[in-house]
């Protein structure tokens, strides 16, 4: 799995296709070019020849089926759920509470933000936590504040969550190391 920064994926994309908003219509590829151009780019990670990465991306990112979306407004539910998340990461957000709130029934809810944004709230609301983890971690914060800070029930929680999202420890991220760099 590749684990590319969101702020830098998002710069390059538009820049790569010339849209402002860009889709993925399969959420696995399979083909033998792009396996290539992926294990080219683990190579240069694991061989630590940072300077060819932003290049080898790039021509991955080219090769992407990626189809250009027209900008368009969310609709108003995801808007201000949206805005509700990334004002208020600490606070756990129920979102049977927010359907109740936007008067809406909490399915609607759910697949009219996965339309809008292709992601599930619950998808979404762990993307956030994580990236803000990863700022604090890159301050400098502590490891157990910034979890907390981040609205994670527990160290355990954070912990897990943070792997899957970024293949490395909260530890290793702060020291600039991944989970590969154990072996």
């Amino acid at each position: 799995m590749l684990y590319l920064d969101v702020d830098w994926c998002l710069a390059q994309l538009p820049a790569l296709s010339g849209a402002v908003r860009l889709a993925a219509p399969q959420p696995m590829l399979r083909g033998a070019d792009l396996f290539l151009q992926y294990q080219h780019i683990v190579q240069l990670t694991q061989q630590q020849r940072t300077a060819e990465l932003p290049a080898a991306i790039a021509r991955l990112l080219r090769e992407l089926p990626l189809c250009p979306m027209p900008p368009e407004r969310l609709h108003g539910s995801s808007e201000r759920l949206l805005d509700r998340v990334t004002a208020s990461l600490p606070v756990p957000l129920s979102l049977d509470a927010l359907a109740d709130e936007f008067a809406l029934r909490k399915e609607t809810l759910i697949r009219t933000f996965k339309q809008d944004t292709g992601l599930t709230p619950a998808s979404f609301i762990n993307m956030a936590r994580i990236e803000y983890a990863r700022r604090r971690l890159r301050a400098g914060d502590e490891i157990a504040d910034v979890g907390y800070q981040a609205g994670f029930a527990d160290q355990s929680h954070f912990h897990k969550t943070f792997v899957s999202y970024t293949a490395a420890t909260p530890r290793q991220y702060a020291l600039g190391r991944s989970i590969s760099d154990n072996n």
